[in-house]
């Protein structure tokens, strides 16, 4: 463990200057740039580190090894869906977190002074990461300087960006701004693969890979680098003549309006997509989308079943394994619906119909819609009140289990099974399951979510009197918090505590509620975790 930095005796003051200019398109630039700068300081003389962030390291630097007995990142988080229009990122989350922390630890051994410029220009989750750091205790000191955002971006994309700037200074903790440096701060690095596709895509676009362009759009739109992907978009809509791949740019700008929160705006785009194509799997998708967008962002559980209709016709123009998974998905949202109007046995029957479409295909679509469907059905069971077919529907995971799956499902899975087992009155076998999810959890560094599984495991203790036990997770659970940097849950775990310590048992209960346990966790969904945490509309 490190100690406080005002224990330790500091070195002489390291300094980091890092410039955005130009630097749109290089997502994570200012985390990456951070450890380009800081590696030789690592390396040297806080090694530890090196291997403890070697998840978060390789996520940024898959062409370096870090460490090969860890696992890869995607296996300890979870990623953004576009299928599901869930931008949310553990992923995300893990890399802002972990390199924000190893900066702090280096910073409680050598003062450091971190000075960003251009930050008009910076990807998302750079600017997450330095709002994040900037909240974080250690011998740092911030210096900004945003300027302006290019004349030369497009209107859209500079729209997005004043508003992005907007909300995210108001983020900011402990920062000084200051002016633009009289002489150009440069870093001579080598262009991304996604910069030399982006800048070939603007300079030489005739010459430039279909494939590796959209691509290059996926993967800036799902690493939340919102504005660039648009870009991209717009400069393919302005230049494309071929109605199918218009199409398909309409359909990613749909996504990233989607992503970023402005739902009217992402049915437009994916409604003109309409007009331009007529692949019957591109067609059927977008309307899957559209009801997914009327039910679960805006209410609109009539229109939602419109599109859900339009798209079943659609698909019978599909055949085999491409008809199952797209009519699985049309399925899913409908029982998402009926779930949402608390009409059980409707959400039910579509539930169970979108698992007969595909529960014969594996792996890619079919497996993401599979996990989702089971999970939905055992979540419908408990709510009808059928736990025993709740418990029986999540244990169909138990292949995934005994078969090998990452750490991050086995986490979520153990501690479902262990509150299910709970419910249906197996509650020491239960509660041993959920101490395994904690465990792992702890073992994957995935410090968010122990600290709400510590705080279910003394929500238990609790409720059985047990308030040893209760102090003992309610700690672990404040230790956990202020791990991921949340001072607010860490302090209210505190003052549990404090009251559980200072009164006689008989005095405890009327004085503290610590409410009824959760059957499952979901991922995490308040701003410091998403891709996009900035612009909250």
């Amino acid at each position: 463990m490190y100690k406080d930095p005002s224990t330790l005796v500091t070195h002489e003051e390291i300094r980091v200057s890092i410039s955005f200019e130009e630097k749109l398109f290089h997502s994570f630039y200012g985390l990456k740039e951070c450890w380009w700068q800081l590696r030789d300081v690592v390396e040297n003389h806080h090694p530890e580190l090196k291997r403890r962030f070697s998840a978060e390291l390789q996520f940024l630097f898959p062409e370096e090894s870090f460490n090969e007995r860890i696992d890869p990142l995607e296996a300890l988080a979870a990623g953004s869906s576009e299928r599901r229009l869930s931008k949310e990122s553990e992923q995300i989350f893990r890399v802002v977190w972990g390199i924000s922390k190893l900066i702090q630890f280096v910073s409680y051994h050598s003062p450091l002074q971190i000075r960003f410029y251009n930050l008009a220009e910076a990807d998302r989750v750079s600017l997450q990461f330095i709002s994040y750091l900037s909240s974080l205790k250690g011998n740092m000191r911030l210096r900004i300087h945003v300027g302006e955002v290019p004349v030369s971006w497009d209107e859209e994309c500079k729209l997005l960006r004043f508003e992005l700037l907007r909300l995210w200074k108001k983020s900011l903790y402990k920062i000084d701004e200051i002016e633009a440096p009289f002489e150009q701060v440069t870093q001579s690095r080598s262009l991304s693969f996604d910069e030399k596709v982006s800048l070939s895509w603007f300079q030489h676009r005739e010459s430039s890979d279909t494939y590796d362009i959209e691509e290059t759009i996926q993967r800036l739109v799902m690493d939340g680098n919102y504005e660039a992907g648009l870009a991209l978009i717009q400069e393919g809509l302005q230049q494309i003549s071929d109605k199918e791949r218009l199409a398909t740019f309409w359909m990613k700008k749909g996504l990233v309006y989607a992503f970023i929160g402005n739902y009217n705006r992402s049915i437009a785009c994916y409604k003109h997509l309409f007009s331009l194509s007529m692949n019957a799997q591109k067609r059927t998708a977008t309307c899957m989308y559209l009801a997914l967008l009327s039910s679960k962002r805006l209410d609109q559980e009539d229109e939602a079943q419109s599109w859900i209709n339009k798209g079943m016709q659609e698909a019978e123009q599909l055949e085999g394994k491409e008809a199952d998974i797209e009519k699985g998905w049309l399925f899913n949202v409908r029982a998402l619906s009926a779930f949402r109007e608390k009409n059980y046995r409707e959400a039910l029957e579509y539930s169970q119909s979108a698992l007969k479409r595909i529960k014969n295909h594996q792996a890619g679509d079919a497996l993401h819609l599979k996990i989702n469907v089971i999970s939905n059905l055992s979540v419908l069971f408990e709510k009808m009140g059928l736990s025993d077919k709740a418990l029986a529907t999540w244990q169909k995971f138990d292949q995934f289990i005994t078969r090998g799956t990452t750490a991050a499902f086995s986490k979520t899975y153990y501690f479902r099974l262990g509150a299910l087992l709970v419910v249906s009155g197996q509650q020491k076998e239960g509660i041993a399951h959920i101490m395994q999810a904690y465990e792992i959890a702890k073992g994957i560094d995935d410090v968010f979510h122990a600290a709400f599984i510590a705080q279910e495991l003394a929500i238990y203790a609790y409720n059985d009197n047990n308030f040893d036990q209760a102090v003992h997770w309610l700690e672990q659970s404040a230790s956990m918090a202020m791990e991921f940097g949340d001072e607010e849950i860490a302090s209210l775990q505190r003052r549990r505590v404090e009251i559980l310590q200072q009164h006689d048992s008989m005095m405890i209960k009327p004085q503290l509620d610590l409410g009824l346990p959760i059957t499952k966790i979901g991922r995490p969904f308040y701003p410091i975790h998403n891709p996009n945490p900035l612009i909250q509309q």
